[in-house]
């Protein structure tokens, strides 16, 4: 079989249950595409298209929960990601980001495992810092890519509904993504030109995984909502720490 056909059939089977699996927790599109397309392409690249991906992915979700949107979240929690945004993905240009990730990834998996001890799920970051995780998540997200995390933990402190947590946290996503991206296309831009059909289909399967995976959400009880959040929190963590994303 063609390369290219081989390398459209996985991205594009990787995006559409990537889709449904991360509806549940908020984030993860990104995270998971990148090193995929890091297999095809080289790794700044790599986070340049997935960023595309999840751009469109979380207008889909946007899109399905656009009435539960909490506009005081954006503006406490997603205004600060902007800047944190811009100073990721400029330093992204320059910088190895092997260090962070390992400092990254060994939060998450702390803050994961203590809350999910029995009795600690309520275990929370004090909101007083949200500008902090604000920030964080905006310059994790600019610099590596894996932003979603961060920002799925503090949006736990505010005892959301699931489709206010998922829209709040596709809204403040977007706000990243659309800070990232231009600096990204500066740097890549013919790789997106050579790539469009590719970037087309791999992004229809995103929003059709999303449409998939919000007929399953209605299924799931808050509680479980919130413990695969921190599941896939801990999975994220140990995978940054091994090198392995």
């Amino acid at each position: 079989m063609d390369a290219t056909i081989v390398q459209i059939l996985i991205l594009v089977s990787l995006a559409l249950c990537t889709s449904v699996i991360t509806l549940f927790t908020g984030f993860g599109v990104g995270t998971i595409m990148m090193p995929v397309m890091a297999l095809f392409f080289d790794i700044k690249v790599a986070i340049f298209l997935a960023a595309i991906v999840h751009l469109f992915n979380n207008l889909s979700r946007i899109a399905l929960y656009h009435r539960f949107m909490r506009w005081e979240i954006l503006r406490r929690f997603g205004i600060v990601s902007i800047v944190g945004a811009f100073v990721g993905s400029f330093a992204q240009l320059t910088v190895d980001s092997g260090w962070l990730k390992n400092g990254v990834g060994l939060f998450l998996a702390l803050f994961a495992l203590l809350s999910l001890r029995p009795g600690a799920i309520n275990w929370k970051l004090p909101a007083i810092i949200d500008v902090i995780g604000g920030f964080l998540s905006g310059l994790v997200g600019g610099l590596i890519g894996n932003q979603g995390a961060i920002r799925s933990l503090y949006l736990l402190n505010y005892k959301l509904e699931k489709q206010e947590l998922i829209v709040s946290a596709a809204l403040i996503a977007v706000v990243i993504d659309l800070t990232r991206i231009p600096v990204y296309t500066y740097a890549n831009y013919q790789y997106l030109t050579d790539n469009l059909l590719l970037l087309a289909l791999v992004i229809l399967a995103s929003i059709a995984g999303t449409l998939i995976g919000s007929r399953i959400l209605p299924q799931v009880s808050s509680e479980l909502f919130k413990r695969i959040i921190l599941v896939a929190v801990l999975l994220l963590g140990v995978l940054m720490l091994l090198g392995l994303i």
